[in-house]
């Protein structure tokens, strides 16, 4: 979008913050996109004056980038100001630094800032402003900052670092707090939905992926149309390629969630959001370490590292699995957890291993259980996995089991890891794609009055992770009852 275009926002009041970045900024170069221009919902961001800002927002429009360039023209302008970016992870708060070193060095050389400090978590100009950015901890002592809260629903310290973040304002300052949904709780949905108290100081705006050019494929049509189609009908017609494919991959719940603004119905939800947040506070509280990987060659290599980090002693010396084999295409995931000498089950390692050979999975399999000290990992042996399961068995005695997948069992798995993570014992990573999948499954009771535990689904998604990870859980309280944690056989 051109400035004159642009101008069409608020032609009478534009704010030199608008006016800066229009005029000044290679907005190509900043993104790193030959093909970048403004949306209108960015350039409404850049013009505003509002000190209480609320954001119901898709994934995937550069809200982040905003706030970022927002931030660097206001320390442009205001010599000695001071913005605060607060983030879901030490990651992402990075990624707000970049953002802002990148926009620095697209802007003309006449506006351009010099910079006295430089680094992961923070930038101070010459002329005294700063920009600062963190993980989700609370905002103290920071009179008159602008504090960005970025991906707010997913704080599992939300209300703490709401109540720090406000006081900012009490000589000026402003709170600006952009997010997904994350179910009908928390304080980001208190204050859009207003149905608990009345938060009347905020300017709202709702921006579902339609209103995003890089989303959609015709804008000004959506905005007239989208909002009275199904999901899966304005996606096909207005839809980007890209966005096409995530659609047919993702749940249509997850999907509404993450790129349509919606919030996911808390009361029918097994493990409630709240109880997923309990747990990740805890894992933050401890700092928890953890690794990942989603290829045969990542969960090689980091099946070592989680080999040095038990003979460092810096996780405990044993380790359940659980092992969820996929089927047709849907994804084999593999979740270990710590036993430590209280009753938490920490998450040490997650492995997803999409359209993988039955060999290479066996590989993987075979590797935990040569280098740590798994005492026991189950292994669903339904369908594809009998096999494996039984080659595992056979090779490793009691440390692989196989178990089947009813109904029985699935109730069995999913009350013990719902008692667990209420009581706060399975201490999580801050990663959406577990806390989701653990948010999907719902209990179904049926018409001959059984309970069923699964996930309303595709064909592509059956909450692989919480299945692992409920194994790994029950995998503990089973060794549990039969010997004493710490006394395991294993090879190095």
């Amino acid at each position: 979008m051109d400035f004159d275009s642009a101008l069409t926002i608020s032609p009478d009041d534009l704010s030199p913050r608008f006016v800066l970045l229009v005029e000044h900024l290679d907005l190509p170069e900043a993104a790193g996109d030959p093909s970048a221009h403004w949306d209108f919902h960015q350039l409404q961001f850049l013009n505003n004056l509002h000190p209480l800002t609320h954001d119901t927002k898709s994934r995937q429009i550069a809200w982040s980038w905003t706030a970022a360039a927002d931030s660097v023209a206001r320390g442009i302008l205001v010599p000695r100001s001071l913005s605060i970016f607060v983030s879901i992870n030490l990651d992402e708060a990075q990624e707000k630094i970049r953002y802002a070193k990148q926009i620095i060095e697209a802007l003309d050389a006449e506006v351009r800032p010099r910079l006295l400090t430089e680094n992961r978590y923070e930038l101070e100009f010459a002329n005294g402003s700063r920009l600062i950015s963190h993980p989700c901890r609370p905002v103290r002592g920071k009179a008159r900052a602008t504090v960005y809260l970025d991906e707010f629903a997913h704080y599992p310290k939300d209300r703490e670092i709401y109540t720090s973040a406000l006081p900012v304002m009490t000589r000026g300052g402003a709170v600006h707090i952009g997010s997904s949904p994350l179910g009908g709780s928390g304080v980001f949905w208190e204050i859009g939905d207003q149905k608990l108290r009345a938060y009347p100081g905020y300017q709202r705006r709702v921006i579902p992926w339609w209103q995003v050019a890089g989303l959609c494929n015709d804008v000004e049509q959506a905005l007239d149309l989208a909002p009275l189609m199904l999901t899966e009908e304005r996606v096909r017609k207005f839809g980007s390629p890209r966005l096409i494919d995530i659609f047919e991959n993702m749940i249509l719940e997850d999907f509404q969630q993450e790129y349509e603004c919606a919030y996911q119905d808390e009361q029918e939800a097994w493990i409630a959001w709240d109880e997923i947040k309990r747990n990740q506070v805890s894992a933050q509280n401890e700092q928890l370490w953890f690794r990942q990987a989603r290829s045969v060659e990542g969960a090689l290599a980091v099946i070592d590292e989680v080999a040095d980090a038990v003979q460092r002693a810096q996780i405990e010396p044993v380790l359940f699995g659980g092992m969820d084999v996929g089927r047709q295409r849907n994804l084999s995931e593999i979740v270990l957890v710590g036993k430590s000498s209280t009753a938490q089950l920490p998450y040490r390692l997650g492995v997803s291993l999409a359209n993988t050979e039955f060999d290479d999975q066996r590989a993987v399999a075979r590797k935990m259980l040569e280098r740590l000290p798994i005492v026991q990992m189950l292994i669903d042996r339904n369908g594809l996995g009998m096999q494996l399961a039984e080659q595992l068995h056979g090779q490793y005695g009691d440390r692989a089991v196989g178990v089947d997948f009813t109904n029985e069992t699935k109730s069995l798995w999913a009350v013990e890891l719902k008692v667990r993570m209420q009581r706060g014992d399975v201490p999580i990573p801050l990663e959406r794609e577990l806390s989701y999948q653990i948010h999907s499954i719902k209990k179904i009771i049926t018409a001959a009055k059984n309970a069923v535990f699964d996930t309303k689904r595709n064909e592509k998604h059956h909450a692989d992770k919480f299945w692992a990870l409920a194994l790994a859980v029950w995998a503990a309280r089973s060794a549990q009852q039969t010997q004493r944690a710490g006394v395991v056989s294993w090879r190095k």
